[in-house]
């Protein structure tokens, strides 16, 4: 009976989110400057699970350093792993739109390890979501925590090009 009502469930969220609305795109992949990994740039991917709400994850290269130690030499690499879900609000072609998700950073020290740190953010702005391209300008609120640079809670803006497939 239970393997009967979850077999029931699979069918029919399955075919909510793959038909659950008009849109023949639903997928994208974006370019985002300053963004959702707080580096230079991400790329994303992105599935629309319903006509205004998706889900992505995408990656960001902060940049590489050479670091030395008593073992010698060795190369840093940055890496940031945004993972969200966004909404839009409106009818037509322009959104409000709000992203909220996390942010984590990978450092790849060649021969060392692996150092993680991890960002919450939530966001709010502008989107144009066309047949042939996404345009985004959003202002995002990022959970630093306590340090000697920057306040706990910082602003940040990004922009996103886009395009749905």
């Amino acid at each position: 009976m239970r393997l009967t009502i979850f077999n029931l469930w699979v069918v029919v969220f399955s075919s909510v989110c793959l038909n659950g609305f008009s849109q023949n795109k639903k997928n994208a992949v974006v370019l985002e400057l300053a963004g959702k990994a707080f580096s230079y740039y991400d790329v994303s991917y992105e599935r629309y699970i319903l006509e205004k709400f998706h889900l992505g994850i995408g990656v960001g290269m902060e940049g590489t350093s050479k670091g030395y130690s008593q073992s010698g030499d060795h190369t840093d690499f940055d890496f940031r792993f945004p993972i969200y879900g966004a909404y839009a609000f409106g009818k037509k072609r322009h959104h409000i739109m709000t992203e909220i998700g996390v942010t984590f950073e990978e450092h790849w020290h060649t021969g060392i390890g692996v150092i993680t740190d991890l960002w919450p953010f939530i966001s709010g702005g502008y989107e144009f979501m066309g047949s042939k391209i996404i345009f985004r300008a959003p202002i995002y609120l990022v959970y630093l925590g306590p340090n000697e640079f920057f306040p706990t809670i910082a602003p940040w803006i990004g922009l996103s090009f886009g395009v749905p497939f």
